[in-house]
């Protein structure tokens, strides 16, 4: 309940009532996970003191061996150089003895490289952000000023490399730590202590095991790393993954035909050479580099679509019918005014992955409201049109504009329509009218800067 009453007080703007919440919190007898929830709702309205002033205002949180990660997560949410340091001594506390702070920074380059390594940035896309009558202006000013700072640090991305660790510990979560019992990467878990003898050993294994195990994650943070195996002299390594993966990976490996073993790693195995990928989006931009084992899955997905005889519609809807999060109260309505207009209604949660793949890439147009399913469009080609409905409410920008993000490296042509999420944590609704009259209005002009308008002011905003 007192997480609701902050996210109301936060929609509000109502002063008062945050400092009133935040006072409660601090005493109250509350588990660590309920304190670390709660926390979480002020840092989402920007209030990263009070957010840490909550979670910290029982000792105890700080014996939790999850501390030094949660607590992590507070670090991008403020610039405030006090708090920095105070979240970062905690962490230290918590980091176990002999604990490298620098992490993978401490890791070796390596000679190894991508794909048509030393190619050059693509064009970029371009995204307009427009919103309902009824969403506050913050929002639509806000997105669009986050992804003009997302456009110019990508045009400093650097390329995507490979680095690599020796004599290693590795275990289900992405962990690593030496032999002397020095942790490299935590992330949170309890360590395994058992000796070297006692767990599997593997020569050369390149590390594929994130936290997040999200069908989005996967395709747009981890599948673009796996280009470089790719690579004429690329060294022989085994994929490791965690051994509470879900299928849907090693069935995309499938379709990207690496013959590399899969090993599927537990509470440890040991690693005499590690291989560690690094890119994040802004690596889309470079896009020859990781082309080719997105290509490989899709063209494996069109040879499969071709066998069963199937075809795919140029213009989708990718429907939020089958999921039980952020439910779109009057999706049915919606999609049934979408279709009229000649765009094919999808459930991707239905179909098996290379179904998904083949019907997404096939697609110029695609309208959808923020899930998952829209991390496909990273099989679309360059300039395709995508049209995102998008839930918003302070706090929330980072998360809902994965999509404009990746469309802006990936040379789509990106609109999104904000709608304020008000009310419980997964319902909300569309001003349907509203949309499908800016629906119809498409095409718009591909050449324009972002910007963030109203649906009855076509004037920039920001």
């Amino acid at each position: 309940m007192m997480a609701m009453f902050v996210r109301a007080a936060g929609e509000m703007r109502d002063v008062e009532a945050l400092a009133w919440a935040e006072s409660q919190c601090l005493d109250a007898r509350w588990s660590p996970r309920d304190r670390y929830a709660v926390s979480q709702r002020f840092l989402m309205l920007g209030e990263a003191a009070a957010a840490w002033a909550v979670f910290t205002a029982d000792p105890a949180v700080m014996a939790e061996v999850k501390f030094a990660h949660q607590a992590k997560s507070f670090l991008p949410h403020t610039k405030d150089a006090a708090l920095r340091s105070e979240i970062r001594a905690a962490m230290a506390k918590a980091v176990p003895a002999g604990a490298a702070a620098a992490g993978v920074a401490k890791a070796t380059a390596t000679a190894i490289r991508f794909p048509f390594s030393g190619s050059g940035q693509r064009a970029r896309g371009t995204v307009e952000i427009r919103s309902s009558e009824r969403t506050p202006p913050r929002h639509a000013i806000k997105v669009a000023a986050d992804i003009e700072s997302f456009r110019s640090k990508a045009a400093r991305a650097k390329p995507p490399e490979i680095i690599e660790h020796r004599e290693v510990f590795v275990d289900r979560n992405g962990q690593i730590w030496k032999e002397d019992g020095s942790v490299l990467v935590s992330k949170g878990a309890p360590i395994s202590r058992r000796p070297r003898e006692d767990v599997p050993t593997i020569a050369t294994g390149f590390l594929a095991i994130k936290g997040t195990r999200g069908i989005y994650h996967w395709l747009v943070d981890r599948l673009p790393l796996f280009a470089w195996m790719l690579e004429d002299g690329a060294p022989d390594a085994a994929i490791l993954l965690s051994d509470e993966a879900p299928s849907f990976e090693k069935e995309t490996l499938r379709l990207a035909g690496l013959p590399q073993t899969v090993v599927d790693v537990g509470d440890a195995v040991f690693v005499e050479r590690l291989l560690i990928a690094r890119s994040g989006m802004q690596g889309f931009s470079y896009w020859e580099q990781v082309a080719p084992v997105i290509e490989r899955v899709k063209q494996a997905a069109r040879a499969i679509a071709t066998r069963e005889g199937m075809s795919a519609g140029d213009a989708i809807y990718i429907s939020r019918r089958d999921s039980s999060r952020r439910v779109m109260r009057n999706e049915a309505e919606l999609e049934e005014q979408i279709t009229a207009r000649g765009y094919a209604s999808v459930a991707l949660g239905t179909m098996p992955l290379w179904r998904q793949v083949f019907v997404v890439s096939s697609a110029k147009r695609i309208v959808a409201p923020h899930g998952a399913g829209l991390a496909h469009i990273i099989f679309s080609a360059p300039g395709t049109d995508i049209t995102e409905i998008v839930p918003v409410q302070d706090g929330t920008y980072f998360l809902r504009l994965n999509y404009a993000r990746l469309s802006l490296v990936m040379g789509h042509r990106y609109r999104g329509w904000l709608e304020p999420h008000l009310g419980t944590m997964d319902s909300w609704a569309v001003d349907a009218p509203a949309f499908l009259e800016y629906l119809d209005a498409w095409p718009g002009d591909a050449g324009a800067p972002v910007r963030a308008e109203k649906a009855g002011d076509r004037s920039p905003m920001g």
